[in-house]
C-alpha cells in the first residue's frame, strides 16, 4: 500500500485488568476502531472490533472491567501521537464467527472513558457557591479527577449563587449547573471531551462561534469533479474532499415552536415576596442582540420573521409555551439559589439558551471527510470547520457558484472517527445559524 493511502497507524493497543498477569497485545487483531465525540457529552465513547483466532478472550473471560490502552499516530513520524489514552471495555456488543472453519470470531467491544463509568458510583450532596463555571470545574477535578480546558469559554452571566447539589452523580451535577449557565447574550454552555487530550472542555457557544475555521485557508470541498476524479487528484486535494453530505429534517419550525423557542412567556412566583412576574420571550430580539454583538451576521437562517399566520400574527408574537418557575429569594441570605434572579428579564436567559440550542438543530448536516486534517490540526467538536459545496444550478451565468446554505463556516457538533485498513474517515454533524 502506498504512502498516500496510509493515513494513520495504531502504534500500541493492549488490554490489561487486575485479573490479568501483564498485558495482552491486541494491536495485530484490530479490524476496526471507532470513536465518538459529542459536544453534549463529557466523555468519549467508541467501539473496537478484534479478530480472535487464538481463544484469547475465552481465556481472559472478559467481565466488562478491562482497560484497553490505545496509541494512534499520523503517518508522519515527526508529529506527536494524535491520541494516547485508555478506555474501559465495559460491554461486549456482539460476537461474530468470522471464518468458514469456525475457528475464529470477531468480538465487538463498546469502550468509554473510565470516568463516565466510575462516576456513576458516586453521589454528590453538598453546598457549592460562587460562579457556575467555577463549581463545574471543581466537580470535574475533585470528583472525576479531570482537568478542565477553559479556552473555549467566557464568564457566565450568573454569579453569587449558593446551591445544594441533591445527591447527583458528578456528571449529572455538572450538567445541572451547565444547563443553568449562560453568557450575557443567552448563549449556552457545553461540557465535552476530545480524543486529542484527556482533559474535559468547558465552553460556550458565543466563544465557539467567534473562532476562525481551522481549515479557513483550505476548505473541504464538494463538487462532482472531486468525486469522479479522485484518482487524478493530488494527495492534498483528496485529503480536503467531502466524500458524502446529507441532511434530514431541516428547518423544523414546528419543533422550534413547541419548545417555546420562537415566542413564549416566562412566569415567576417569588414565595418570599409574593410577587408574580411575567416576561415575554421573542426570538427576533434574541437574534437582533446576537447580530449587534457580532455573534452572527445579518443573514440568519433560523427564523423567518416576515411570516404572518392566518390569524394575522407573526409566530414570535404568540406564546406557544408558558414556563412557570417558583423561587424564594433570601433563602441563602445574600446569595441567590440556582433559579433566583433579581431582575426578571435575566430569567429569560434560560429560554434564550434553550432557543439557541434549537437554532443549531434547524440546520444540521452529516458530512464525511478524510480524517488526515483532523489528525494534523487536532480539530474536534466545538471547533469551526469551513465547507465549500457547489450550488444546485447548472446555469453557466449564475452569480453564485457555491450553495449558500451548505457552504461556509460550521460548528462541529459531533464526530465519528473510523479507523479501518489504515484509512481514517471522519463523519461529522455540523451546524450553523446563517447563510453563506
Amino acid at each position: 500500500m502506498n504512502r498516500v493511502q496510509q493515513q494513520y497507524k495504531i502504534t500500541e493497543a493492549y488490554i490489561t485488568s487486575e485479573r490479568i498477569n501483564g498485558t495482552v497485545d491486541v494491536r495485530p487483531t484490530i479490524a476496526e476502531l471507532t470513536f465518538f465525540e459529542d459536544i453534549e457529552k463529557p466523555y468519549i465513547t467508541g467501539q473496537i472490533a478484534l479478530v480472535d483466532d487464538a481463544g484469547t478472550f475465552d481465556t481472559i473471560s472478559m467481565s466488562g472491567t478491562e482497560r484497553i490502552f490505545i496509541t494512534i499516530a499520523s503517518e508522519d513520524s515527526t508529529l506527536d501521537p494524535v491520541m494516547s489514552r485508555s478506555f474501559l471495555m465495559y460491554r461486549i456488543d456482539r460476537i461474530i464467527k468470522s471464518s468458514e472453519a469456525g475457528d475464529a470470531s470477531t468480538y465487538v467491544f463498546d469502550i468509554i472513558d473510565e470516568h463516565a463509568i466510575t462516576g456513576e458510583g458516586v453521589k454528590i450532596s453538598r453546598t457549592v457557591q460562587g460562579s457556575l463555571e467555577e463549581e463545574i470545574t471543581r466537580i470535574c477535578v475533585a470528583d472525576m479527577g479531570k482537568q478542565v480546558d477553559q479556552s473555549y469559554m467566557s464568564s457566565s452571566a450568573q454569579s453569587n449563587f449558593k446551591i445544594n447539589i441533591p445527591y447527583l452523580t458528578p456528571i449529572a451535577a455538572c450538567e445541572w449547573l451547565r444547563n443553568r449557565a449562560t453568557t450575557e447574550n443567552g448563549m449556552p454552555f457545553f461540557l465535552y471531551a476530545s480524543i486529542h487530550d484527556t482533559n474535559l472542555r468547558l465552553g460556550n457557544l458565543e466563544v465557539m462561534l467567534s473562532q476562525l475555521a481551522w481549515n479557513k485557508d483550505l476548505p473541504y470541498t464538494f463538487a462532482p469533479a472531486n468525486v469522479q476524479n479522485a484518482e487524478t487528484q493530488t494527495p492534498l486535494e483528496r485529503t480536503m474532499t467531502i466524500q458524502a453530505m446529507k441532511a434530514v429534517a431541516l428547518q423544523n419550525t414546528r419543533q422550534q415552536m413547541k419548545t417555546g423557542g420562537i415566542g413564549s412567556l416566562y412566569n415567576n412566583t417569588n414565595l418570599s415576596t409574593g410577587r408574580i412576574s411575567s416576561t415575554k420571550f421573542d426570538v427576533t430580539k434574541l437574534l437582533e442582540q446576537m447580530e449587534s454583538e457580532q455573534i452572527i451576521g445579518p443573514n440568519q437562517n433560523v427564523y423567518n420573521e416576515s411570516f404572518i399566520t392566518e390569524m394575522g400574527k407573526s409566530l414570535h408574537e404568540m406564546n406557544s409555551k408558558v414556563f412557570h418557575q417558583v423561587t424564594s429569594t433570601g433563602t441563602y441570605d445574600t446569595f441567590k439559589s440556582i433559579h433566583d434572579e433579581i431582575d426578571g428579564t435575566r430569567l429569560l436567559k434560560k429560554i434564550e439558551s434553550m432557543a439557541t440550542r434549537n437554532m443549531l438543530y434547524k440546520n444540521m448536516y452529516d458530512v464525511t471527510v478524510p480524517g488526515a486534517g483532523f489528525i494534523v490540526s487536532k480539530a474536534s467538536v466545538g471547533d469551526i470547520v469551513r465547507l465549500d459545496v457547489l450550488g444546485d444550478n447548472n446555469d453557466p451565468n449564475r452569480s453564485e457558484a457555491l450553495d449558500q446554505s451548505r457552504s461556509g463556516n460550521f460548528l462541529i457538533y459531533n464526530t465519528r472517527h473510523v479507523f479501518r485498513d489504515t484509512r481514517h474517515n471522519v463523519a461529522m454533524t455540523v451546524c450553523k445559524l446563517e447563510r453563506g
